[in-house]
């Protein structure tokens, strides 16, 4: 048995002196530089851009500001449902419209009349349909 144990000891330990003499293996050697794995190309998908939200922010004093955001979205099939991809808010108020390029600057003008004529006939609307009712004063 002591035979056996020590005839062990001798090949385990040969087996060590000889692993530690030939070094780490070719391939850790030739590894080279670390490159990341490339991101998957996205699917090719149809975006629709639409005018998601329109805000006039009216004022007794005159001021007023409207406001629309336009939306990006795509339509995901394995799910039926539109997915938004980008968005952007524009603000057409006096002092905006003047800091937009100069190709923008009429068509921001003739956004601003046409949201007044159609605020003129809501309000006609509003008289057909039932004036705001006026509200209770507030006790204290």
């Amino acid at each position: 048995m002591r035979v056996l144990a020590i005839g062990f000891v001798l090949v385990l330990w040969g087996a060590t002196a000889a692993l530690g003499q030939a070094g780490p293996g070719p391939v850790i050697l030739e590894l080279g530089p670390v490159e990341p794995t490339p991101a998957p190309t996205p699917r090719a998908q149809e975006r629709l851009r639409l005018v998601s939200t329109i805000t006039v922010q009216n004022n007794a004093e005159g001021e007023s500001l409207v406001s629309f955001e336009v939306s990006e979205v795509t339509e995901e099939k394995k799910n039926d449902r539109i997915r938004p991809v980008a968005f952007k808010t524009y603000s057409l108020g006096e002092d905006e419209v003047k800091e937009e390029p100069e190709a923008a600057r009429p068509l921001a003008r003739e956004i601003i009349t046409r949201i007044r004529d159609l605020e003129r006939m809501m309000l006609r609307y509003a008289e057909i349909a039932g004036p705001p009712k006026e509200r209770k004063p507030i006790v204290e």
